[in-house]
């Protein structure tokens, strides 16, 4: 119980003052003329220039003043502002909590001290935790400034997908890569004492040493030539199924191709131009290959790897991280978890991306691929987690394969072959479904772990867990608390496993459905919960758990604040202090407005 003077001069008895002794809302101020003259606009009911204070002998310490009017003369009177001839400058507020009628012509007016008004510029606020307030949502470049503090609020276990972008690295161009154990087309730059026929083993520079031969056939899906040259020079390349049909009937190719897929990134960038692609003639050549072997006809020509000694990327531009999403109201709603980002090659490897930890405006790909025994493309973040590494691309590059998707689901392309490329075939197969048959049991581990969990602790009463937080937020008085009680967390959307979806392995499904490339699948919380969470946001601010000084005006309209075992100084009595420091951890609203309560109001930043 706040101290009351023993007596007032100047006591003013007001109405419409709207906000009372629970400290939920209250006018803040920043000068004693401003508040002043706030509380001496308001209705008059009753004055009195001097009364001595009388308390209740009952222990309760409550304080009353006797006035000459009657209880229907005063009845809408709820707060009172007064002088005390030991200060004769200082102005105290206090709320009325009780009008007793003692007879006709007198009243017994009960009021406590507004500790708040009273010695709101007699207290000095130190650096304490604040809960929560209205923080800024926007910095000098307009970027959501990042806080992704658990709210506890529900916020569904559904998302709406509302964006889907594909993209595909090489303009829509394919690549028929074919490996052969030896060359299949006569050798043009023969080293001493070679001759000039085919069928020679040649090693190369493929990332690194490889005794194995690489072809090359660009492609469209629609069956179209792709203009491809080597340094300039026209290849001449025939359709890709002149090439296919062609390739098998020589008798060599029988017992000489290893492996045949289809990718979409070699690992080398060749340079795009006018619809064809042009490789560079130091790391490629021109191969002239007959279709009977013999070399008398120059049937189908393909572009031969000679040196390809480091692999380079393609970075692509996705376009504003935020794009496609629905407008929010809330800078908040605009991080993990209200808004999700997905990176998938559609075949089962997807990244979840948090949009807050993209350095920069725009989400940005990085695309590596390589020409092995088969098919390998990884897709990267380099911009991802990486604000302290600068701009430098050298620097983010190499460590985005920590935020990445690996797509290494064999393309394959069925091949003519003998025991041995069989076997190598079959061996690379056989890879493949050990690491399927991993993940699938992987999967159900998981799965199994998840439901033991369940099982554990399927002794815990939700509901009682939900009551003890609804009475624990009713002892403190707090307004936010009880409001997440009633809101609570009912789960966590990350914590709904996806379906298993393993869609590679494919090569004919995937490129005849179109699941090539990438695709960014932005993903949002449901219309009702962002409507539910903006007016929650709106009226209370963020979670932000931090060491501060409260914002106490930075809004238009009112600031929320809520603080835990803040420490607050000032030059006034303990028990007051006690109180207001109560006062800031229970929560309160700090308006700016005569429009005290009205949340329909904007509360822009100023």
């Amino acid at each position: 119980m706040a101290v009351i003077p023993l007596s007032g001069t100047n006591i003013r008895f007001l109405s419409g003052v709207p906000f009372s002794n629970d400290y939920k809302n209250t006018r803040w101020f920043t000068t004693f003329t401003e508040q002043y003259n706030y509380f001496n606009s308001k209705h008059k009911v009753h004055t009195e220039s001097q009364a001595n204070f009388q308390r209740m002998t009952d222990g309760s310490g409550r304080t009353f003043i006797r006035t000459n009017y009657g209880i229907d003369d005063i009845r809408t009177a709820n707060y009172v502002m007064f002088q005390n001839s030991s200060n004769s400058t200082k102005w105290w507020y206090g709320f009325i909590t009780k009008l007793e009628y003692v007879q006709k012509n007198h009243t017994d007016v009960y009021f406590e001290l507004d500790v708040l008004q009273t010695w709101m510029f007699d207290i000095d606020f130190k650096p304490s935790m604040v809960i929560r307030e209205h923080c800024r949502q926007y910095d000098s470049n307009g970027f959501p400034i990042v806080n992704t503090v658990d709210e506890g609020l529900d916020y569904g276990s559904e998302y709406d997908i509302v964006d889907v972008n594909e993209y595909r690295p090489s303009n829509g161009i394919y690549y028929l890569v074919i490996v052969s154990k030896s060359m299949l087309h006569n050798d043009l730059t023969p080293t001493e004492g070679e001759t000039t026929t085919e069928n020679k083993i040649k090693a190369s520079l493929n990332g690194m040493p490889q005794p194995l031969c690489y072809y090359i056939q660009p492609f469209k899906l629609d069956g179209s030539v792709v203009p491809t040259f080597v340094g300039g020079d026209d290849v001449n390349t025939s359709s890709i199924e002149k090439v296919l049909s062609d390739i098998y009937s020589q008798k060599t190719a029988v017992n000489n191709i290893v492996s045949m897929y289809v990718t979409e990134h070699l690992g080398y960038n060749p340079a795009f131009a006018n619809g064809g692609v042009n490789f560079g003639s130091s790391e490629f050549e021109i191969a002239r290959i007959s279709s009977n072997g013999e070399g008398d006809v120059n049937n189908i020509n393909l572009v031969y790897l000679k040196n390809v000694a480091r692999y380079t990327g393609v970075t692509r531009n996705c376009g504003n991280k935020y794009n496609g999403f629905k407008p929010v109201k809330e800078s908040k709603l605009k991080m993990y978890p209200y808004q999700v980002t997905l990176l998938t090659d559609f075949k089962g490897n997807q990244f979840e991306i948090k949009n807050e930890y993209i350095s920069g405006t725009d989400l940005e790909v990085h695309v590596r691929g390589s020409m092995g025994v088969s098919n390998k493309v990884v897709y990267s973040l380099p911009d991802y987690l990486t604000h302290n590494l600068g701009t430098s691309e050298t620097a983010k590059i190499p460590v985005s394969i920590q935020n990445s998707i690996v797509n290494n689901n064999p393309n394959d392309v069925s091949i003519i072959n003998d025991m041995l490329s069989a076997y190598l075939q079959g061996n690379r197969n056989s890879i493949q479904n050990s690491q399927n048959s991993i993940l699938w049991n992987g999967f159900f581990g998981a799965v199994n772990s998840g439901a033991q969990g369940l099982a554990t602790g399927g002794g815990i009463n939700p509901v009682g867990i939900t009551n003890a937080a609804t009475m624990a937020a009713q002892g403190a008085g707090n307004t936010v608390l009880q409001l997440q009680a009633i809101q609570a967390k009912q789960k966590d959307i990350s914590n709904v496993p996806p379906s298993l979806s393993k869609m590679g392995s494919n090569t004919a499904f995937d490129v005849g459905h179109s699941y090539t490339g990438f695709a960014i699948v932005k993903k949002q919380i449901k219309t009702e919960y962002i409507r539910k969470l903006e007016d929650f946001f709106h009226m209370f601010g963020y979670k932000l758990n931090e060491i501060k000084i409260p914002n106490f005006k930075t809004r238009k309209n009112w600031n929320y604040i809520q603080t835990s075992n803040c420490h607050i100084n000032g030059n006034f009595n303990n028990e007051d202090l006690v109180e207001m420091r109560q006062i800031f951890d229970n929560g309160i609203t700090l308006w700016h407005t005569d429009d005290v309560g009205n949340y329909s109001l904007e509360n822009g930043e100023i």
